[in-house]
């Protein structure tokens, strides 16, 4: 009786040892694994590999340029695709709203403030490419851009930028090395869900504008910005049969999309709260072959409906 009993804690053992393998070795999530930083993803995008890229495939970069992929971009362009934080070049999207915003009676989509929380890939004068998390506060309907990876004048974990209904105001320091922080009135342009510009007035000159992105791997590779790092890897990657991403994982990703962003979400999130006590409650009330049949099993998806979820969120 005492193996019996003790078969499904191994299975159940198995289970979260197997889950904690896979998530690591998946990359879906921080605490596991060999994770690459906001750091480390900026180091990528201004290491000799982003700019071998972009050097072996001027030609197909360059508008009017012969548009034929030469066996030195293919090779940069599989190169670059290897390094170890290639797949972080999208980061967690969890601040995120769950659903688009709502449509104006034109049917047009209303950007609201509070849709354009999430990470994003930023252009900045001093440093070039910054990675900033924007937060959105309901309470005071303020947007915050905070820096994950900084420069001399803004470090990182710094404010950059604060956006209201009502407001707009740039950070700046007038010294390198020594944070003296003075706001500056700005202009919020929404392009679309994944393209903002943030406009600086300069009296008697051209206004400066900071372009920014969504933190996703194909809009940073598709971004028209000709400042970006990675600006024309997409379209040299078409011309070279290289996909940006692995095909194969598009229906995963389509799946992932709806459990993290739909209407269903929320009723997940409280299934996900709730099943624990069920289960608890099925194990003292049914009988060791009934545990053993679908209790371990139901217990093993939990776990891993349950790591997907925390590790989108942001948690562990």
């Amino acid at each position: 009786m005492t193996r019996r009993r003790a078969r499904p804690r191994l299975l159940l053992v198995c289970w979260c040892v197997c889950i904690r393998s896979s998530c690591g070795q998946a990359g879906w999530g921080t605490g596991w694994g060999d994770a690459c930083l906001p750091t480390d993803v900026r180091s990528l995008l201004r290491s000799e590999t982003t700019s071998s890229v972009s050097s072996a495939c001027q030609n197909l970069i360059k508008k009017g340029g012969a548009k034929v992929c030469s066996a030195e971009c293919r090779d940069a362009l599989v190169h670059f695709q290897k390094e170890t934080c290639y797949p972080y070049l999208s980061q967690p999207q969890r601040l995120q709203p769950r659903l688009e915003s709502p449509l104006h009676p034109q049917g047009k989509t209303a950007h609201t403030v509070a849709a354009l929380a999430g990470r994003w890939y930023g252009i900045y004068p001093a440093s070039g490419i910054e990675l900033i998390e924007a937060t959105f506060e309901s309470s005071s309907t303020v947007l915050t851009g905070t820096k994950l990876t900084g420069n001399d004048f803004v470090r990182a974990g710094r404010a950059s930028w604060t956006i209201s209904p009502t407001s707009c105001k740039v950070v700046s320091s007038l010294w390198s090395g020594v944070f003296t922080p003075r706001w500056d009135g700005c202009k919020l342009r929404v392009v679309d869900r994944d393209h903002m510009q943030i406009i600086l007035p300069h009296d008697g000159g051209d206004d400066e504008i900071l372009n920014f992105v969504r933190a996703n791997l194909i809009e940073l590779l598709a971004w028209n910005e000709p400042l970006s790092p990675a600006h024309g890897f997409f379209q040299a990657m078409l011309h070279c049969g290289v996909s940006p991403e692995d095909t194969s994982s598009s229906l995963i990703d389509d799946l992932l999309a709806v459990f993290h962003h739909s209407h269903g979400t929320v009723v997940i999130d409280q299934v996900l709260l709730v099943l624990p006590l069920l289960l608890l409650g099925g194990w003292q009330m049914q009988g060791e072959l009934m545990r053993t049949q679908w209790l371990v099993p139901t217990l093993g998806t939990y776990a891993v409906l349950l790591c997907l979820r925390l590790n989108y969120l942001g948690v562990g």
